[in-house]
């Protein structure tokens, strides 16, 4: 067990997280582009930049729904990597934009884009790994999110220091990031497998053992066919609804994190490069706690309690945030 574990962790579970990384540094790399002259190049007033942001989350929800169908049709190895080819060039692409109505569409088009790929990613986890082995790769999978923070920030400052007699320092900062995506992003039709029954890496001997395993787990399998009674008996779960509602809130959160922090530290009197530097403190912070959350859990005996305990730890957090801004 620990032998195979270890094996598909070196192959899925790491590339899946650099490349959850580059996702999340894509995602909020317009933060950053922000500071360093975004808004005045492109005209941006009021809530021109907000809307901006908000515009990402309306082409993401547009296709969420249908991304898992497209996956199971299609195959991980194929779609995923696509996915992230596709979100790169849009992020390199928001680089060459003039207008700011070419970036409310270059937002919408990554928001398709990335549409599928953490469900996707969570969906292969779940054919390749046992269930009581899963959670735990799981946590580390999310733990790339406050990873990707800690490094977009610094890597950001660095990338927006860059002088070019035409090429704008948030220009740079697209443009690069999304060159280095694609060319992640193309090393997943070579590392990516749709599932366990057919998987390249995995000797004949594991792969019957995952196979089996699952079977007696009672778990879908990546190669069995996913029918209507399945999708309909978890839509017409209360649970997973509720679930969904604080998982959006969640997610909100963090990502006005990540796409404001640069722009409030820089109006507490930081540099560009301090307050994009600076602004990686929360997810580093974050990336520690999500270490020792397991064993928290552990501790509570409850995860609805560990995980309220969390939200409420951020709840004063944001609070205490709130009250230093408004100090004169």
């Amino acid at each position: 067990m620990s032998t195979y574990c270890r094996k598909v962790d070196r192959r899925i579970l790491l590339y899946a997280t650099i490349l959850c990384i580059l996702n999340q540094s894509d995602r909020g790399s317009i933060g950053v582009a922000k500071v360093v002259g975004l808004e005045n190049d492109l005209g941006m007033v009021n809530n021109d930049f907000n809307i901006a942001t908000t515009l990402f989350t309306v082409g993401y929800l547009s296709l969420e729904f249908f991304s898992n169908f497209v996956l199971k049709w299609v195959g991980a190895s194929r779609l995923l990597p696509t996915l992230g080819i596709l979100w790169g060039v849009v992020c390199a692409l928001q680089g060459v934009i003039t207008t700011k109505g070419q970036l409310y569409a270059m937002r919408v088009l990554l928001g398709m884009s990335e549409c599928g790929f953490t469900a996707g990613i969570l969906l292969i986890l779940s054919f390749f790994y046992p269930k009581h082995k899963l959670t735990t790769r799981v946590g580390l999978f999310y733990l790339s999110s406050p990873l990707a923070n800690v490094i977009s920030g610094p890597l950001a400052s660095a990338l927006s220091q860059i002088h070019h007699p035409t090429i704008k320092r948030w220009q740079w900062v697209f443009i690069l990031e999304g060159v280095i995506t694609v060319c992640v992003s193309i090393l997943g039709y070579f590392v990516l497998q749709d599932h366990p029954e057919k998987c390249k890496f995995l000797n004949p001997e594991e792969r019957e053992f995952i196979q089996k395993y699952k079977q007696r787990e009672g778990t879908l399998g990546g190669s069995q066919k996913l029918a209507a009674r399945d999708v309909f008996k978890v839509l017409g779960d209360w649970q997973v609804w509720v679930m969904m509602g604080a998982t959006f809130a969640a997610c909100e959160a963090c990502g006005s994190v990540s796409v404001f922090a640069p722009e409030l530290i820089n109006e507490l009197g930081f540099t560009a490069a301090q307050a994009q530097a600076m602004s990686a403190l929360p997810s580093a912070c974050g990336a520690i706690a999500m270490v020792f959350i397991g064993r928290f859990v552990r501790m509570c005996g409850s995860h609805w309690l560990a995980g309220t305990s969390a939200l409420a730890t951020a709840l004063v957090g944001s609070v205490m945030m709130i009250s230093t801004l408004n100090v004169p």
